[in-house]
């Protein structure tokens, strides 16, 4: 998931990137949904991505929008499987070896690259606070944030995520947003907000069930 979304900060904003992959949880949270009011969240959704979405061929990189969207997935692929390794494993034993499990299928790229003949202490040092910041530090909060309030409040608040990275890129990396793509981001994190929040209420029976 990090490595996608690595290559994708390469290629777009990162306000773009995390809006993007956002789309992964939201797919996931809509999934097997049967109540009229989910088709707003989607139209929501996918009215943000139309804006995101580069039609004439310029502006946002269209292979880092895949990156973005390939993690976005790997993502929601995450929440299913970390909710059933909860399930079994303590938080911190859970974090711990999911990120050594997580480090086998991205070592060969760092391998094959030829990078790693080259590593300093410098880049020693930037590389452990990258993976302290990146990963370490927020899924071990994530399951303190899970302990002491409610999952849904915990996902309404994830929601604000696309909206604090694309400040984040404005203030720290000087990336600029048009107005349509500030607007794309407003209506996928609605969509997330709204689906997170009438996911918590009970569906209504299909016909015959």
């Amino acid at each position: 998931m990090n490595f996608l979304f690595y290559c994708a900060l390469a290629r777009v904003p990162l306000g773009l990137a995390v809006t993007l992959e956002f789309i992964g949880p939201l797919v996931l949270a809509l999934a097997g949904s049967r109540r009229w009011i989910d088709v707003v969240w989607v139209v929501l959704a996918g009215a943000g991505i139309a804006l995101i979405t580069p039609w004439t061929g310029e502006g946002i990189n269209s292979l880092g929008m895949g990156f973005a969207l390939a993690a976005g997935a790997c993502w929601a692929v995450y929440i299913v499987l970390g909710q059933r390794t909860a399930a079994v494993l303590p938080g911190p034993l859970a974090v711990t070896v999911g990120m050594l499990f997580a480090a086998l299928p991205v070592l060969p790229f760092g391998v094959a690259s030829g990078s790693l003949l080259h590593l300093t202490p410098h880049l020693l040092l930037l590389g452990g606070g990258l993976a302290l910041f990146s990963s370490v530090l927020p899924f071990s909060l994530e399951m303190q944030a899970l302990k002491t309030m409610p999952t849904r409040t915990f996902s309404v608040l994830m929601s604000l995520e696309p909206v604090a990275a694309a400040l984040s890129g404005w203030f720290l990396l000087g990336e600029q947003l048009t107005v349509a793509q500030w607007l794309a981001v407003s209506f996928i994190v609605l969509a997330s907000a709204g689906a997170t929040l009438t996911s918590a209420q009970p569906q209504p029976a299909l016909l015959g069930e």
